[in-house]
Formats: C-alpha cells, structure tokens, sequence
C-alpha cells in the first residue's frame, strides 16, 4: 500500500523534488488553510512520555489501520548512513499530504523513544478541492529540533496545508499549496536513490511519506489509516495515547512499535530499556530484520 496506490503521483525536479500522492484543485484563499501553530504542551507532553506499559498493551498486531508493512523495503548490502556520528533518520514529507499526517504520529511517539523534540508544531492535512482525508489532525516536523544520544534526525516538510491563489511554478509543484522547505543536499541525494526504481516500483516512485532508517530500512508510502483521526484534535489524539487497547490509541502505538524496532535495527539495539521489550523483539521479528 504506497502512496502511488491512493492517488497520482507527479514528480517534479526542475526546481526541488516535491512528490505528489493527490490531485487537488484550487480553493478560494478565504479558507486557506489549519497553518502551523506550536503545539500545546498536553500533545507535547503526551507523545514523549508514553509508558513502557502502554507500549506492552497495545502490541503489535497489524489491523486494517496499520502499520502496512509493505510499505516498508529492507534494505541489503548498503554501508552504514550517518550523520554527526550517528545513524541517520531522513525523513521527508509534506503538511498538506494525509498519509504523512497519519504517520507522523506514530513517528514521533518513536522517536520520543530515543531522543527529544523541542519546538515541535501541529498542523492538518490539505483540503483542496477532491482532496482525499482533508483536515487530518497531525503534527508537523517543521521549525523542530531532534536531539539523540542514539541517532540523527534530518526532516523535510516540503509543502504547507496553506491553498495558494498563485500559479507560480513553486506552488503548482505543491498541488497548489505554499512551499515549506526544499530538500537539502543530502536528503535529496537520498530521496533521488532510494525513492525510485528499482527500491521502488515503477509504477510508484516518489511517494511520500519518505522515511530512509540509515540506509537499512526504508518506508515509502502510507504507513497507517488517516481515517482514524478524522474528526478528532489535536489534543485527543494525544491523550488518547493513555487508553492503548482503543482507537486511534492502538494503531498508533502498534505502529510506533514498529517504527522503534526500526530505529532499533539501526542503533544495533540501544537502548536495551526500548529495544529488549518483547513486543519491540517481535515487531522486529515480523518485518524480519
């Protein structure tokens, strides 16, 4: 299940690599969007300080909400990627993109795992006309800082949730929203490899979410059901987080299960607090790293 799979994929070089999952039209700029806004310190606080027990609770059973594991290619023979001495996370996405949105939750809720976010923001995804799962409640990495002992985190929110009224060719390569952040070198020089046939099919290149795990790992496409946030804030979602058994709580957490035995791949299991969790040992079991 990839984003090429939920809508058509445009890929566009000329001026950055902006990858499209959706073909939205114009809205008035009356309405233009949810923007970005710090997040509330309860969302902050929620996602960085799950318990180990809420974790154990929620398991990680693949439901039809996720983690669709297919999306996710391990990688072989490639040499270690790193950044300031650490394995390097990349991540790129763009607000206005719903399958982002959906995993950007569990994501982070991973990461909080081995490290800490300072300025994290909230955002939704877009709502252009035939937009598909328009105003997803979600975090955004944009204006964020990651710090680890354990691993690098470089982000990349390449377009808003913002409609534009202009046709300039930056906004028409964001599906009609307002650019955010071009790819730097070093994550464009990843995205170009590993996003693209033969990683990926060639049917499907250029999906986002795009998340490359040190160059062991890779996800391209929808990791989890934006669905389940429909309807919900910001701030419901988060303090869902505290009853794991139930949606959107579940699925969340199952697919940071995931995400950590990931990270943990890359890490060579640290911490051992995280990585030696039963259920971190068996997510890992079943993408078979």
């Amino acid at each position: 299940m990839t984003a090429g799979i939920f809508g058509t994929v445009l890929v566009v070089l000329a001026v950055l690599v902006i990858v499209l999952v959706s073909v939205t039209g114009k809205n008035t700029p009356s309405n233009p969007g949810f923007g970005i806004k710090p997040a509330p310190a309860g969302v902050v606080s929620a996602i960085s300080n799950v318990p180990a027990s809420a974790f154990a609770a929620a398991g990680s059973t693949i439901s039809q909400s996720g983690p669709y594991t297919v999306a996710i290619t391990v990688l072989k023979k490639q040499p270690p990627l790193s950044l300031d001495g650490k394995p390097l996370i990349d991540y790129a996405g763009s607000n206005w993109c719903p399958y982002c949105a959906a995993a950007r939750w569990p994501l982070a809720v991973a990461l909080s795992r081995f490290g800490t976010f300072k300025n994290l923001h909230i955002t939704a995804s877009g709502h252009g006309t035939g937009e598909i799962y328009p105003n997803t409640p979600t975090l955004t990495f944009y204006k964020s800082s990651y710090t680890s002992p354990y691993i690098s985190f470089l982000s990349t929110e390449q377009c808003s949730d913002l409609v534009s009224s202009s046709t300039s060719t930056a906004v028409e390569d964001c599906n009609g929203y307002l650019p955010l952040q071009t790819l730097s070198p070093l994550a464009r020089k990843i995205y170009l490899k590993y996003d693209f046939p033969p990683y990926v099919p060639s049917a499907d290149p250029g999906g986002i979410p795009f998340i490359n795990f040190g160059d062991k790992v890779m996800e391209a496409g929808a990791f989890m059901d934006p669905s389940i946030l429909d309807g919900l804030t910001h701030l419901q979602i988060a303090e869902s987080l505290g009853n794991p058994i139930a949606s959107p709580a579940q699925p969340i957490l199952v697919s940071a299960n995931f995400y950590t035995a990931i990270i943990c791949h890359v890490t060579n299991n640290k911490p051992g607090s995280v990585c030696d969790m039963p259920v971190v040992k068996l997510a890992a079991k079943q993408l078979k790293l």
